[in-house]
């Protein structure tokens, strides 16, 4: 006599729980007098006009002895490596416009 065992069917519950990176804050500046930044163009429009606004007034009203400047050749594309280890080397801080 042969006995038929009916499907068993398992459910898996889809669903993940988040995973949170852990970041550490960068020190703050206290005094941007004679400091550098790097200006990060993420090459929407206006984002190079807020920029050059940006690094005027930084020089103007704070000191900023020297800026940096690299746009990105596509706003839907991470900027280089290279570029950001560069801005990490040579820079104080670093400020991306996203442009409208």
């Amino acid at each position: 006599m042969a006995t038929e065992i009916g499907n068993q069917h398992l459910l898996v519950d889809p669903t993940t729980q988040p995973i949170v990176p852990t970041f550490e804050f960068a020190p703050r500046i206290q005094d941007l007098t004679n400091k550098s930044v790097g200006m990060i163009d993420d090459s929407k429009e206006n984002a190079k006009e807020l920029l050059e606004e940006i690094g005027n007034l930084l020089r103007e009203r704070f000191g900023v002895q020297c800026v940096n400047y690299h746009a990105k050749p596509s706003a839907s594309k991470p900027a280089d490596p290279h570029v950001i280890q560069a801005m990490a080397d040579d820079c104080d801080f670093v400020i991306v416009a996203i442009g409208s």
